[in-house]
């Protein structure tokens, strides 16, 4: 029987800058960007249920298109005639860091718990394989559509399937640090596999190096957990050890957008083809330094079929 995997959380327009005075319109948001990878990185037959809300309006069909061009399952994404699609505007500088402009304010995807509560979705999502959502799938929420998320996913995980968590912390998204800092922390003892990055648990919880985050996830019970940390090694915890698989080296970093959540896409795409977690480390770091060498989110299919013709998770079982 094929895997499946429901990612749940916001996918916005995305306008990036090609030169000047143009920019480039596509799809992109945090779990769509690692939806997307998971799905073209899997060896294995497996259905992907982006989880979501849009608007009734000609952007939100395109947006819809945009998902099922990349062969994932559409029936949770839900229609609002309330609201539309967020918006985000990159500029990169000459070393490829991005900055951002939001419109999200008003965005569809933070009625999507609301749209799932009144039609029932949950019968829709029970038996999942793996269950994946963000921080910003978090904040975004309201706060009694947040407890009603954690309650089904308590149930959830009660049933057996695996929950997976990346903090991806955006302090413009919360009130205040303590508010993220009990939001995450509640979702951090809901989850199987964490895939933080240091970063984050920089800005939030104090930590200073990779091996503070895992003895701080470790006793909130997370029994797998990989700690991203930009170019430098990555720290892994599973089955009561830790490991460190290097960062790939770029040549040339062109844009980092999306590195975090193509590494997430890469890993679990390697995990549901069997592959141990020091494995699909490296199969995710190859992937995140491939994306951080083109522009956007999302990188072009064509683009993407010269990298999936030379390297596959099952090449990287050493």
């Amino acid at each position: 029987m094929n895997k499946r995997i429901v990612i749940m959380g916001e996918c916005m327009v995305e306008l990036f800058q090609l030169v000047e005075t143009v920019y480039h319109k596509a799809f992109a948001g945090d779990v769509f960007n690692t939806a997307v990878y998971l799905k073209r990185c899997c060896e294995l037959p497996v259905q992907v249920q982006f989880f979501t809300a849009v608007g009734t309006d000609l952007i939100s069909d395109k947006l819809v298109r945009a998902v099922e061009r990349e062969q994932m399952d559409t029936r949770l994404i839900f229609r609002t005639k309330t609201a539309r699609p967020g918006l985000y505007m990159i500029n990169t500088d000459a070393f490829g860091e991005r900055s951002f402009v939001y419109w999200r304010d008003t965005s569809a995807a933070k009625q999507m718990m609301q749209l799932a509560l009144q039609q029932q979705a949950e019968q829709q999502i029970s038996g999942t394989d793996m269950f994946f959502f963000s921080g910003i799938s978090l904040a975004i929420l309201a706060k009694p559509d947040r407890e009603a998320l954690y309650q089904m996913i308590t149930r959830l995980k009660a049933a057996g399937s695996q929950i997976i968590f990346d903090p991806n912390y955006r302090a413009a998204l919360w009130e205040n640090d303590s508010e993220a800092q009990q939001a995450l922390t509640r979702a951090y003892q809901l989850t199987d596999i964490a895939l933080p990055g240091l970063e984050d648990h920089k800005k939030l919880f104090g930590a200073s190096n990779t091996e503070q985050v895992v003895a701080h996830l470790t006793e909130l019970g997370v029994a797998e957990i990989i700690v991203k940390n930009g170019e430098n090694p990555i720290c892994g915890y599973y089955q009561g050890q830790t490991f460190s698989v290097a960062a790939h080296p770029v040549k040339k970093v062109i844009d980092t957008t999306a590195a975090g959540d193509a590494f997430n896409g890469g890993y679990l795409a390697a995990r549901l083809g069997g592959s141990l977690p020091q494995h699909a480390v490296k199969f995710a770091a190859r992937l995140a330094g491939f994306v951080v060498e083109h522009t956007g989110a999302i990188v072009s299919k064509d683009n993407f079929s010269g990298f999936w013709a030379r390297h596959r998770p099952s090449q990287f079982q050493k």
